[in-house]
């Protein structure tokens, strides 16, 4: 993981911890499945990524990211500097 996705991935569990409730102690690697988040968690999450980015990305592509680090990915292949 590069430096600035390690920056990324910290800001973004930082975010599933304080506004979505991801337990303490979770990873940028911690599958969002073991976080407890559902599908309806993973929709609110792709709405504030899509809010906060301005591009759109759904709940099933947050689904298949699986973890912090992945979405981060994800945000990157839609052009997002993150």
């Amino acid at each position: 993981m590069t430096s600035s996705t390690r920056q990324s991935a910290t800001e973004l569990l930082e975010l599933l911890t304080t506004e979505f409730g991801a337990p303490e102690g979770s990873t940028a690697e911690t599958p969002f499945e073991i976080m407890e988040f559902d599908s309806l968690v993973l929709v609110e999450v792709a709405v504030e990524l899509s809010r906060r980015f301005g591009t759109e990305i759904s709940h099933e592509e947050v689904q298949e990211a699986g973890n912090v680090t992945g979405t981060v990915e994800l945000l990157k292949s839609k052009g997002v500097a993150v």
